[in-house]
């Protein structure tokens, strides 16, 4: 598959990439309080959209027991594009209008995201470099693992240099594709997902919430 048009199957899935998945070890360990970011109508903003979706948004339309819905819509007018999307069980095709769901929890404490069968942690905000976090889905295994931990404001992102985290997420074993890099901010929560090809290319999707922790 091309990274041109893989992007745009991940982008509209860009946390909700598995419907299957075993409990993780860890899961439900995340403590802290519930964060403004995943409160009901907190919005995001995404921006390097790659061309052929437009008017891309994601909202949190529901908050339940400590687990925040986003949902994430789009238009996609290219037919090559909605017919591929079709064969995603993560995302709705309506007319030109896409749409995925992703269920997770965000505390002051980091992000999990959650599934019918557990919770596989995202990110913590005392995470260090090497921590991993993993899942079993479909004979093959998940992982996340903590890469970067700045201590200084390295990371450009709305107008300002922050500190980040960053977590690759690798066992997908979609064709062309070699993981994910989600880089979060312990204020801002995350602020980019950078989509990694097995061709040495990336593309990097800029997030920003309307809500901070």
């Amino acid at each position: 598959m091309k990274p041109k048009i893989l992007s745009l199957v991940i982008v509209l899935s860009v946390i909700a990439t598995f419907t299957s998945c075993q409990k993780d070890d860890d899961a439900g360990s995340l403590g802290g309080t519930q964060s403004a970011i995943g409160s009901v109508n907190n919005t995001f903003q995404l921006s390097g959209i790659p061309s052929g979706i437009s008017g891309v948004s994601a909202k949190v339309t529901d908050l339940s027991n400590g687990i925040s819905k986003v949902t994430y819509t789009g238009t996609v007018t290219n037919q090559t594009y909605l017919n591929l999307l079709k064969t995603s069980k993560d995302v709705t095709v309506s007319g030109n209008t896409v749409s995925c769901n992703c269920n997770c929890k965000i505390t002051s404490e980091g992000m999990e995201t959650v599934f019918d069968e557990g919770t596989l942690t995202l990110v913590k905000n005392d995470a260090k470099v090497g921590d991993t976090w993993s899942l079993n889905h479909g004979g093959s295994t998940i992982k996340r693992e903590v890469t970067e931990v700045s201590n200084e404001d390295t990371y450009y992102w709305g107008g300002m240099y922050i500190k980040t985290i960053k977590v690759k997420e690798t066992g997908r074993n979609v064709p062309g594709y070699a993981g994910t890099e989600f880089i979060y901010n312990h204020k801002f929560g995350i602020v980019g997902v950078k989509l990694l090809f097995e061709d040495g290319t990336s593309k990097t999707i800029g997030v920003s919430s309307a809500n901070q922790n």
